[in-house]
């Protein structure tokens, strides 16, 4: 089992916490520590980009904050005045970028 330890529990005023996982989880923090809600924000966003994912068939991403949805998106070329809007004129983005980039802006 790996063992990843959080920077608190469920509030900033709880202890640390730790979190047990199997090797072969795809967690990996990248910068700092992660808390509880962290993790649950994570597990919320692979559930409805998975679902999302299924029924659509189209690459998709999700944000949330504190457990509730902040970003949604699926796939779909963006027209002119988006990629304007979005600062992504003439960039060569994947699907999964243009996904990125609604959530993020359309918050």
């Amino acid at each position: 089992m790996k063992e990843i330890c959080l920077r608190y529990g469920m509030n900033p005023n709880q202890s640390k916490a730790k979190v047990q996982n199997a090797e072969n989880t795809p967690i990996k923090i990248l910068n700092g520590e992660a808390s509880y809600i962290n993790f649950l924000d994570a597990s919320n966003a692979f559930q409805l980009v998975r679902e999302l994912r299924q029924a659509t068939g189209q690459p998709a991403a999700a944000s949330f904050k504190h457990v509730s949805p902040a970003g949604a998106a699926v796939y779909s070329p963006l027209n002119k005045t988006l990629s304007e809007s979005y600062f992504i004129e003439g960039v060569d983005l994947s699907p999964f970028s243009y996904c990125l980039c609604k959530s993020a802006w359309d918050r």
